[in-house]
């Protein structure tokens, strides 16, 4: 996962598209490939066709969540993580204990703790 550290937050963008940028929910969905669970790509991609980020609506990675996956009460190895942002919200990857990716407050993907009693935690159903 150390080569999607630094890259910059962008709309829409892959990781491993060469662009050095990276999506939040896309980071996450190619975080839980490599981990060998399901890939989740052909069906995310669909969002990023329909809307914009201007467009997108707020409560929509929410309810995604909750339908493709189960909410926890605690975080867990290899779960979903939806922090708080001024947008939409934040998607990041519990890896260890207290050891999380995600792209932090300045736009990029960093990978360490967050702070206790932030967040909402999903254990995605493939």
């Amino acid at each position: 996962m150390n080569d999607l550290i630094g890259l910059k937050r962008a709309w829409g963008a892959m990781p491993g598209d060469g662009s050095g940028t990276v999506d939040c929910c896309l980071m996450a969905i190619e975080v839980h490939q490599r981990l060998g669970y399901w890939n989740y790509l052909p069906e995310v991609a669909e969002i990023f066709a329909k809307y914009t980020e201007k467009t997108l609506p707020k409560n929509f990675i929410p309810r995604w969540l909750l339908t493709n996956g189960t909410r926890l009460k605690q975080p867990e190895t290899h779960a979903l993580v939806l922090l708080p942002s001024a947008g939409v919200g934040a998607v990041g990857t519990v890896l260890a204990e207290n050891d999380v990716l995600f792209i932090g407050p300045a736009g990029y993907v960093i990978r360490g703790p967050i702070p206790p009693n932030t967040g909402w935690y999903f254990r995605l159903n493939k």
